[in-house]
Formats: structure tokens, C-alpha cells, sequence
């Protein structure tokens, strides 16, 4: 999924919350209990996606999704030079060699 502003994102965020919060059966009265995050901060969430990174963190940890946020922001692992050789695309072949 390409998202390409930052609307798309937050929009894609609020819904992301929400959906977690609903299949698992969580009211925003609880979900404010065990986020230590008010109940207009999370209906804010849900609708616009607008919060900080401290909101964010404590909704996603109460909702037991903080490993994908964690996930998100780990770096890919460095590749070795034999895996990068490896990937390299080559040209198809345009022409056949001359014969000596």
C-alpha cells in the first residue's frame, strides 16, 4: 500500500486503532484505563489520527500491537556483498558474441 500524504497516513493510523480496539473488544472507557491516555485523546485518535508519539506509544502498547510500530522502526539488516552480488539485476542480452 503506498500512502502519499501525510492525511492518507493519519487517516490510515486512525483506522488502524480503531479496528484493533473493536476486535478485541474494548471499549474506549477501558482502553483509557489501561493506556493512561483520555477518552476524547483516544476518539480523536480514532477519527483523525492526529496524537503525539507518547499517545501513540501508550495506545499501541494497551492494545498489545506496539511490536509493529517497534517493528516499523527497525532497521533492515545490513546485507553481505555475496547477497547484493546476488540481487543484481543484469541486462538481458542484446546480442550474441562473435565467434573467434
Amino acid at each position: 500500500m503506498q500512502l502519499s500524504t501525510p492525511s492518507e497516513i493519519l487517516q490510515a493510523m486512525a483506522r488502524f486503532v480503531k479496528t484493533s480496539r473493536l476486535t478485541a473488544n474494548i471499549t474506549l472507557d477501558e482502553l483509557a484505563k489501561r493506556s493512561g491516555v483520555g477518552i476524547a485523546t483516544l476518539a480523536r485518535v480514532e477519527k483523525r489520527g492526529v496524537c503525539s508519539t507518547d499517545t501513540l506509544v501508550r495506545v499501541l502498547a494497551a492494545l498489545g500491537c506496539l511490536d509493529r510500530l517497534l517493528a516499523a522502526l527497525t532497521p533492515d539488516e545490513p546485507a553481505s556483498i555475496a547477497a547484493l552480488r546476488a540481487q543484481q539485476v543484469t541486462k538481458p542480452r542484446q546480442r550474441a558474441r562473435r565467434k573467434t
